[in-house]
């Protein structure tokens, strides 16, 4: 372990295995006043589900189509990011030629793959949006369970491979400037981290699909009834092609949170802010889904308690802290 200074700012970083690792005060509160929320928020929804969504629901909301559009990328971002640390840090450490550059190149493609679904989802919102504004119905009726095909396949593969080339330039030359001590713990983040998105992703869809729990925007009025398919979020309809419990959107959004592991453990000052936007992008995307009529309130309470829970415990597996304390907290 070593402290350093930056801009002046005593900072810890990574420079040899923490011994001891116990997690904050300050991670400790911020983890209960979080869960707090959310056991309430989930007492809440037990039962005002359907007065929430009826009160708050407009699929006009520009606050809950941004977020649809562009907030569901967290899951990609973070594998993205995860494929360019390795596969620049394989280009830096190999060094029999041939071995590097097709090793290298694997690991590229998995990130250009990353983008080309990120692209996908960007798109197909983006263009449902459009098309419903044309058609004088609501711009949230934008295809909420799955990305369709309806934009140009060149677009798409256009944007993915000028994007893939400049940002991988831009991680080419982030990697050869860190030491060797901070490529390790990237290089370990970074295979957390898929890992973390490979559990978050199953957890939640195995959950839809056994819930099968109708959505908001799904609902209708069999036999006068209103809302007749809603369902409480403790009540398992079994495999019937609907799933909205719990929210996968939700769960892309709280998976920003992630990206601070990407942050070297010197910079402290890039640390919170990254903690902030993304507790920010977890909260805000759970609430433009309620907003917008895609989810429940128990969908995005339920999927941000899980999701939360697995960054967590990615972060003690890593004996990373969300911001590292500095040499002040530390003599405290």
């Amino acid at each position: 372990m070593q402290l350093t200074g930056n801009d002046g700012v005593n900072m810890i970083t990574h420079e040899t295995p923490k011994k001891g690792f116990q997690t904050t005060i300050g991670e400790r509160n911020v983890l209960i006043i979080l869960l707090g929320i959310g056991v309430l928020s989930l007492a809440v929804a037990t039962f005002f589900d359907k007065n929430v969504t009826t009160t708050v629901m407009d699929q006009n909301s520009i606050f809950g189509n941004v977020f649809q559009n562009y907030a569901d990328q967290g899951a990609g971002i973070v594998s993205f990011v995860a494929f360019e640390i390795i596969a620049w840090t394989i280009w830096r450490r190999v060094q029999e030629n041939v071995l590097r550059y097709v090793v290298t190149a694997g690991a590229l493609a998995f990130a250009l793959n990353q983008m080309l679904a990120i692209l996908q989802d960007m798109l197909s919102y983006t263009y449902s949006m459009f098309n419903n504004l044309s058609k004088g119905i609501p711009m949230g009726v934008a295809n909420n369970t799955t990305a369709e095909k309806n934009y140009p396949e060149i677009l798409r593969w256009g944007l993915a491979v000028v994007l893939t080339i400049l940002l991988s330039t831009i991680f080419y030359n982030w990697i050869q400037s860190k030491s060797e001590a901070n490529v390790s713990y990237l290089v370990t983040a970074a295979l957390v981290g898929i890992v973390v998105v490979f559990v978050a992703q199953t957890t939640i869809g195995d959950m839809k699909s056994l819930w099968g729990r109708f959505r908001p925007y799904e609902m209708t009025t069999v036999s006068g009834q209103v809302m007749s398919e809603f369902t409480p979020w403790y009540h398992l309809n079994g495999i019937n092609g609907h799933n909205s419990f719990p929210s996968g959107h939700t769960m892309s959004g709280w998976l920003f949170l992630y990206l601070t592991f990407f942050v070297p453990r010197g910079h402290v000052s890039l640390q919170k802010k990254m903690t902030i936007f993304g507790i920010a992008m977890g909260i805000l995307t759970a609430m433009s889904r309620v907003r917008i009529g895609a989810h429940w309130l128990s969908d995005v309470t339920v999927s941000s308690i899980i999701v939360g829970l697995i960054i967590f415990m990615a972060s003690r597996l890593l004996a990373a802290h969300f911001v590292e304390p500095t040499t002040d907290v530390l003599k405290q």
